[in-house]
Parts: structure tokens; C-alpha cells; sequence
């Protein structure tokens, strides 16, 4: 019999001929580049664990049924296939371990346990064999199929001694490991071995990507230079003045802190020369990713940093300097977490906290990293609560934080301050004093206030009108008489919207008497200063967000005469009670009313007090408001099994946090010729072209896409009325039904007279 080596050398890890001996081989490169990079991540008897995990992961690809799944070998002699093989019977890194029982006596019981799981988890697969009965399922699996597997290696049963070992370190995994809560409740107890496992597996996954993606590393070289010279030098190429500010200089070298600054007094400066290590720097949505990753480019240098959102790699080839294959390269490593500066949305890090399989990557990776996270009080307990979950866990295992915001709710800073974390809300250089907003409470509602938009508008100043609902929107924008409006909301097609976001940007810079109509898309999103604005009623957070759109650039105090903000106290109780709470949106008009001074302005100082009492626990009880309700909701799913998340009772929790992309009917056509082209691409024989010509093509449909809520097409009787069908199920591409109308100058709606005999129980069409 051969041994173990020459096999080694004989069968084969991959389908383009990479033997299995190459391929460790490649891993251990790759480990050896993270080792050079980020040489303090792990201490010496971790790296030796990593190591050992790296050497056997794949050696369960040693098994016949995985080879003869590959093409034919002219190397490998041993394995004869006869006839059509099925796909092998257990994952191959389930029969990996069985190789490790020779070690037991090198290493002791826990850290051989935490060499199995990270084995095992190096791919998502096979995850209904870790609980007592998927364990015995497994044992007697590979207790049937042993010949099958590894006859040709001269093994033909599975003895008493391995499979009492694998047996006992699996059900010490499942005991520790494989429950949430059980997972959960360690790691917050901080305790070493859940860490390490963390760590290890997490590790060995993004060794293992790295390893087998053309072009990609597992980290790519760190930033070496003072990163306090390079924003200075930044500040001078901006023609700005040559030195930090105060507030900068004073919590640049602080550990984990939350820091309440108003905008354009340098936060971004702060996050830039805060970051010592890897840094992450995490905001709301696209729009603002996008042009965060352009500041960070001119700071640190366009090859340092990458963008990571769900349409990342369309922005960076529409914007690539180069027309060659860099893109590609760029785009992969990010993804891969490679870059030593990655700008993200949350919802990429974030949903880690979920535990799904191969969260590990994300936990392992921020152990060693910064991480700088942007208006966070712009999140809704859906997501604040697992980002505040995840933030704990992680910094059990070494990741920084610095938390930036202009407001910040008593109930999120309780929370950071019994993490530990040092909390600043009123630091005297954070402040901006300026008389931005004078403020007036109109009690009535959007449509009695179409007469006051329009007047002001033909006064030459540009207004910006916010409601709560795009429905609302819609309305507005149909019913206002006047011929220089413009509407923005969440569901264009993305290639609208872009053009849109583009045209309000020039609008209130070079435009007069223009009236654009929005949503709560613009509150945190877009870098715009209008004259005036027109809001209906919401929460103070959201409001004092959407007052930042208004007087926001200028140095001086506005000195108007007449109020700049208005607040509409009139709303449409049946649509705006699914978006925002009654008893929320009637404290905030008291709190506003109660902080304006004696002029009608609310300054900055008052903004931050508002926001804090309204989310005060005590205030919040005194209300009865529901917020608490779904903040325990959450917790709940936290401490649920993954699989938890796709049952109903997760998914009306997050009903307003996931979107769902999909054409418009009436782009059927143009989207069909799209995927014809995609596929006539297979003769292009350059790989990298061939890539790029797809990108292309994807971008194409993408732009036609539009974002709904998940809620619009998993109702119940909508799913009756089948609304959508799959173009294309690899490339997620889904086209709506024809009673979603769209157009361009409204966006997607629903077609009531297609519908006429379908009831709606009620407008989840907002």
C-alpha cells in the first residue's frame, strides 16, 4: 500500500487538476502570508493547531465517490469508476477527521476538538449531523460506506478506536458548540476555548478561499505609514488647514468608544488616524458606502481600500480607472476580506451575530481589526439589537470599536457603557452652535400643505419635502400643481434612482424654486442642503436626520424670518402606524416644541437631548411604547438556531430590513436579450474577458431592478396571486407580476384596477 504522501500526490482536490498535495501546499502559502502580515493574531500553540487543520482538511478527498466525481485523472491509478457514480455520500470534510486519531496523543482532548469542528465547517455543508442523532447517522454512514470511501487505500472498515474518538470529540462539539445559546452564553462568558475555535475555524475557511480563487490572498500588505501624516496629507491636497482638532486629537488614541459629534466637525478625520490595525468602517446603505470609499481612497491610497455592499462590484467596474482586469482582482480580495481597509454597509459584517454556517470567517477576522460604525442611531432594534450582540461577542476576541453618531438614544449608550465602552455625548469641540433650523409644528397634513411648498418654491428657494410612506410620495408628487418637482424614493430601478440621487445633488447647488419629494431614503444617505423643508411627523431621530438636509453646508446662522423646517403633526394613522409608532411620533412634537428657544430654533445641543430622553428606558416604559416588545423579539432570534431566521415569526420581526430585487414586468423583454447575450458568452476563452463581459451584462439587468419589501411577496394571499417568476434562478433574476406598474416618473405601485377583485386586509403596499 502507498503511503499517505504519495496519495497525497496521486488524487486530486479540485476539478482543474489540482492534486491535493498542491493544494495544501497553496494553504500553507497562504497561511504563511497572514503570518507575515499579521504576525500577534494568534499565539504560537494556535498557530500550531491552524496548522495541523490546514495539513488534514481535505483529506477526506482522498475518498473514491469524490474522485470519480472529478474529471479522469492520468495520474491516479488506484481508483477505478465504474459506471455513473453518485454524489458522495457524506461531505468530504466529514471524513477528514477520521485521519487525526494518530494524533490524540499529541494534542490534548479540547484542542483536537477544536482542529475537528474547524475541519468539518470549512464548508457550509453537512450541518444535520451535529446533534446526537446526526452523529449516529454519520458514525453508520461511513461505517457502510468505508469500503466505498477508502477501500482503495487499503482501509475497508472502520475500527472501534476511531470511531469512539470521532464519536466523543463530535458530541462535545455538539455539547459546546453546536446550540446558539449554548455558543452564545460562552463566548460572552469570555471563555478561552470557544475563542480559539472561533478563530481557528474562522481562519481556515478564508486560508481555504484564498487558497483556491486565482489572484486572492488571504491579507494583503497592512499600512505601514503613520496614518496621522497621511490624513494631514490628505487635509493639504483639500486645501484645508494642517492640523487635527481638538476632539481628534484627544480620543485618537482611545480603546472602544462612543462618540457623539454633529456632522462636518471631522468624524471621518477621527475614524482615519483612530484605526491602528484593519480597519472596517461601516455605514447605513449604499449611497453612503460609495462615497465614503471614495474619501478613504484619497486618504490612504486607491489600492488600500475596498468596497463591500450587495452592488459593490457593479460600482467599482462603472468607476474602474483602468480598463484591464484589476477590477477583478480588487473586487475578489475584498469580498475575501483581504483589503487592510474594507468600507461596508452592516448588513455584510453584521449578520454574523446569526451564527449561519461559516460566520466564523467574519468573527476570526474582526478579531484583529478596527472597526468605525457611522450614525448607528439610524438603525431600528431589528438591527441595532444584533449589532450590539456582535459588537460584544467580537470584542471578547480583540476587535476595536469606535462607534460615531450624531445622536445617540440612553438606551444604546446604557448599552455600550455595560460593554465597557467609554461614552462621550457632549464634548464641547463635537458641537456644532450654528443656528441651522427654525423650527415650525403646522397642524395639519402633507396634502393641506401643497399650497404653503408651492409658494415658497416660486420664491425662488428649493424645498425639500419628506413623507413617511413612498405611497405617500406618489400622492404628493401627483397632487402638487407645480411644474419643477421632482420625486425620490426607494423604488425606482436602480438606474433611475442613481440618475435621480445625481439631479437632486445638482438641484439644490445650482437649482432655484425646485420641490423634490422623498422618503427616509435622503435622512442619512445623500450629502444634500436644501433652503427649506416640509416634513411630515415621525420619531425625533428621524426628523433631527431629516433636518440635517436643510442648511447644512453653510458657515453662518440662518437668519430668516420665516421657519426653514416645518413638521407636518397630521398623518394618515393607517399607514403611518406600520412605520412609526403613534406614541413616539406625539412625544417627539412635545420634546421638539419643549427645546426650541425663544427664537424658534433648536440648536444641536437640544437635538442630542431630545433623542436621549425619547429612548430612555424610563421614558419608553412611561409610554408603553412597543419598542422594548421588539427588541426582546430579537434577542430571541439571537439565541435561536440559524435555520430560526427563515421561519414567520423571524421574518415579521425583520419585515422592514430585507428587500427583495426584482424587474418590472415591463422590462421583460429588455431583461431576456440580456441573459441571451450572458449565455452566448461561453466562447470567449480568456477567463478574465469572459468575466468582465458578464459583469457588464449583469450590471445591465441590475439597473433594472428594483428593491421591495420581502413582506410584499411572502403574503399570504399575494403569493395566491403569484408575483413573480424566476428568469433566472443562479443569477437571482425575478420579474414581477404585471400588476406592479412601473414608469420612471413614479416608480413600481400596484395596479388596484388588476387587482379589483383581490382584498387587501391592509396597505402593505406603503
Amino acid at each position: 500500500m502507498l503511503s499517505l504522501n504519495n496519495h497525497l500526490k496521486t488524487h486530486l482536490a479540485k476539478s482543474d487538476g489540482t492534486t491535493l498535495e498542491e493544494h495544501i501546499k497553496v494553504l500553507f502559502y497562504q497561511f504563511e502570508i497572514f503570518d507575515q502580515c499579521y504576525p500577534n493574531v494568534l499565539t504560537d500553540e494556535e498557530k500550531g493547531l491552524l496548522k495541523v487543520a490546514i495539513e488534514y482538511h481535505d483529506y477526506g478527498k482522498l475518498n473514491k465517490l469524490f474522485q470519480c466525481k472529478l474529471p479522469v485523472n492520468p495520474k491516479l491509478k488506484l481508483v477505478k469508476c465504474n459506471g455513473k457514480i453518485r454524489d458522495d455520500k457524506v461531505p468530504h470534510q466529514y471524513l477528514s477527521p477520521l485521519f487525526l486519531r494518530k494524533l490524540q496523543n499529541e494534542f490534548p482532548f479540547e484542542e483536537l476538538t477544536i482542529i475537528i469542528y474547524s475541519i468539518i465547517n470549512h464548508h457550509a455543508r453537512g450541518r444535520e449531523f451535529l446533534n446526537y442523532s446526526g452523529i449516529d447517522l454519520l458514525i453508520s454512514e461511513i461505517e457502510e460506506n468505508i469500503s466505498n470511501f477508502f477501500s482503495h487505500l487499503g482501509i475497508t472498515s472502520l475500527s472501534e478506536e476511531t470511531k469512539d474518538f470521532y464519536k466523543k470529540h463530535l458530541e462535545y462539539i455538539v455539547d459546546n458548540v453546536a446550540t446558539i445559546e449554548e455558543l452564545n452564553n460562552k463566548l460572552r462568558a469570555d471563555d478561552d476555548f470557544i475563542k480559539t475555535l472561533i478563530k481557528i475555524a474562522g481562519l481556515l475557511i478564508r486560508i481555504d478561499h484564498s487558497a483556491s480563487g486565482e489572484d486572492l490572498v488571504i491579507e494583503e500588505e497592512p499600512i505601514k505609514e503613520n496614518r496621522e501624516k497621511l490624513f494631514l496629507n490628505y487635509l493639504k491636497n483639500n486645501k484645508k488647514p494642517q492640523k487635527l482638532r481638538p476632539f481628534q486629537e484627544k480620543f485618537k488614541d482611545k480603546e472602544n468608544l462612543v462618540l457623539v459629534a454633529d456632522t462636518g466637525l471631522g468624524k471621518t478625520g477621527l475614524a482615519a488616524i483612530w484605526s491602528k490595525r484593519k480597519m472596517f468602517y461601516v455605514l447605513p446603505n449604499r449611497t453612503s458606502t460609495n462615497a465614503m470609499f471614495e474619501t478613504m481612497k484619497e486618504i490612504f491610497g486607491n489600492d488600500k481600500v475596498g468596497l463591500l455592499h450587495s452592488t459593490s462590484l457593479f460600482y467599482i467596474y462603472e468607476n474602474r480607472e483602468k480598463e484591464d482586469f484589476t477590477v477583478l482582482r480588487d473586487y475578489d480580495n475584498t469580498k475575501n476580506l483581504s483589503k487592510p481597509i474594507t468600507i461596508s454597509t452592516a448588513d455584510q459584517l453584521f449578520t454574523a451575530v446569526f451564527k449561519y454556517p461559516t460566520y466564523e470567517k467574519i468573527y476570526a477576522t474582526l478579531s484583529y481589526s478596527d472597526i468605525i460604525i457611522d450614525e448607528i442611531q439610524g438603525f431600528d432594534p431589528a438591527q441595532i439589537v444584533p449589532i450590539l450582540r456582535q459588537i460584544e461577542e467580537t470584542t471578547k476576541l480583540g476587535a476595536r470599536y469606535l462607534i460615531i453618531t450624531a445622536t445617540l438614544p440612553q438606551i444604546i449608550k446604557k448599552e455600550f457603557e455595560k460593554l465597557g465602552f467609554e461614552v462621550k455625548t457632549d464634548e464641547p469641540d463635537t458641537i456644532d452652535n450654528t443656528k441651522r433650523h427654525k423650527v415650525k409644528i403646522l397642524e395639519k397634513n402633507i396634502f393641506e400643505a401643497l399650497e404653503d411648498i408651492t409658494k415658497i418654491a416660486k420664491s425662488g428657494k428649493n424645498v425639500l419635502v419628506l413623507v413617511n410612506t413612498v405611497s405617500t410620495a406618489q400622492e404628493v408628487y401627483e397632487k402638487l400643481n407645480y411644474q419643477d418637482k421632482n420625486l425620490l424614493h426607494s423604488r425606482f430601478i436602480w438606474k433611475t434612482r442613481k440618475d435621480k440621487e445625481e439631479q437632486i445633488k445638482k438641484d439644490y447647488e445650482t437649482g432655484k424654486g425646485k420641490i423634490w419629494i422623498s422618503t427616509q431614503l435622503v435622512e442619512a444617505s445623500l450629502d444634500i442642503d436644501f433652503d427649506v423643508l416640509f416634513t411630515e411627523v415621525a420619531p425625533a431621530d428621524s426628523l433631527i436626520q431629516r433636518m440635517g438636509r436643510v442648511w447644512r453646508h453653510r458657515k453662518e446662522d440662518y437668519k430668516g424670518k420665516e421657519q426653514n423646517v416645518y413638521i407636518l403633526s397630521q398623518v394618515d394613522e393607517k399607514r403611518i402606524s406600520q412605520v412609526y409608532e403613534k406614541v413616539l411620533r406625539e412625544e417627539s412634537l412635545k420634546l421638539i416644541n419643549q427645546h426650541l428657544d425663544n427664537e424658534g430654533y433648536l440648536l444641536s445641543k437640544e437635538k442630542r437631548k431630545i433623542v436621549e430622553i425619547l429612548y430612555s428606558r424610563e421614558k419608553l416604559e412611561e409610554l408603553n411604547s412597543k419598542y422594548f416588545e421588539k427588541w426582546k423579539e430579537v434577542e430571541k432570534v439571537l439565541n435561536s438556531n440559524w435555520e430560526y431566521l427563515f421561519k414567520k415569526e423571524a421574518q415579521a420581526i425583520f419585515r422592514d430590513t430585507f428587500t427583495f430585487e426584482a424587474i418590472p414586468y415591463v422590462f421583460k423583454e429588455n431583461v431576456e436579450k440580456l441573459l441571451d447575450e450572458y449565455k452566448n458568452l461561453k466562447d470567449i476563452e480568456n477567463k478574465k474577458e469572459r468575466r468582465l463581459k458578464k459583469i457588464e451584462i449583469l450590471k445591465k439587468i441590475n439597473d433594472l431592478k428594483v428593491p421591495i419589501p420581502v413582506y410584499w411577496v411572502l403574503d399570504e394571499k399575494i403569493k395566491s396571486k403569484n408575483p413573480y417568476e424566476i428568469l433566472d434562478q443562479d443569477l437571482n433574476i425575478y420579474l414581477l407580476a404585471e400588476y406592479f406598474v412601473y414608469d420612471d416618473e413614479l416608480g413600481i405601485r400596484i395596479d388596484k384596477e388588476a387587482l379589483k377583485n383581490y382584498q387587501f386586509d391592509k396597505d402593505i403596499f406603503l
